[in-house]
């Protein structure tokens, strides 16, 4: 079950004063995950977390990404230990848990990624960090095939229907759209049209940090493959600009261990 879950939460709510927050903006996201660590914080380890994502997704391959992976999955198990209802913690938890299904291709994980996601949807329904990332999990696991959409609950109408929810919420969120648009180069012709037209629209936007910047540099390279029409080439690209592109090759590691759920709080 090969799957790739959303980043949006790279452009969630992080507290403007969170030591390291300038660093992330900059794109020093090793200074960023340092300095937010160290604070010992609930945000300051929220941000070390979200930091540690983009390190691992889209700074580091192989062994490195997966060792980046893990130290967020544990940062961000730190923040939450001390604030349970901290957002940006617990989204980014449930998207690392994602990755570490991609990696593992566990459905195990899958599942485990989907019910924390769930819960905060349904804790906080007009949140387009977290409206966005359930369409994440959608458009990931439908992308496996029609066993994984079987098995697990996932459909792609409602992977469209929670990233429309989430522009409508926030439609400067470039991490919202950078999926969105992937979403959509990934189906029929129709969609790829209109992949075509939401990405025109979202490489007009302004990044708001220098992890925005990225998401919006790899996605300019969808333009040529939805403008000439070839099927094929859109759906290479998105794989190619995937954050953890190759982490599913790395499945030796040993797995990183799935904590108890009570269904309220990660």
């Amino acid at each position: 079950m090969k799957t790739i879950l959303v980043l949006s939460m790279l452009a969630g709510w992080q507290p403007f004063n969170t030591p390291g927050w300038l660093d992330f903006v900059e794109g020093s996201f090793d200074e960023a995950r340092e300095r937010g660590a160290a604070t010992n914080t609930a945000d300051g380890l929220a941000l070390a977390c979200r930091s540690g994502l983009v390190i691992g997704g889209f700074k580091q391959h192989g062994s490195e990404s997966v060792t980046s992976l893990h130290r967020a999955l544990d940062d961000c198990e730190k923040a939450l230990a001390l604030d349970p209802d901290n957002v940006v913690a617990a989204v980014s938890y449930a998207i690392g848990i994602g990755y570490e299904a991609k990696r593992l291709r566990k459905a195990s994980y899958v599942k485990a990624s989907k019910e924390r996601l769930e819960a905060l949807v349904t804790r906080l329904p007009d949140d387009p960090l977290i409206v966005a990332a359930m369409g994440g999990w959608h458009s990931a696991v439908s992308n496996a095939g029609f066993l994984a959409r079987l098995a697990l609950g996932a459909s792609r109408k409602e992977a469209q229907e929670y990233f429309e929810r989430a522009i409508a919420l926030d439609g400067q969120s470039i991490g919202t759209r950078f999926e969105y648009v992937r979403f959509l180069a990934r189906g029929d012709k129709e969609e790829r049209a209109l992949a075509r037209k939401e990405l025109a629209i979202v490489l007009t936007l302004r990044p708001r940090d220098a992890a925005e910047k990225i998401m919006l540099n790899r996605l300019s390279a969808l333009m040529e493959p939805l403008e000439s029409g070839d099927k094929k080439a859109a759906k290479n690209t998105v794989i190619e600009t995937s954050a953890f592109d190759d982490i599913d090759e790395w499945d030796e590691i040993e797995p990183y261990p799935l904590k108890p759920f009570d269904g309220q709080h990660s």
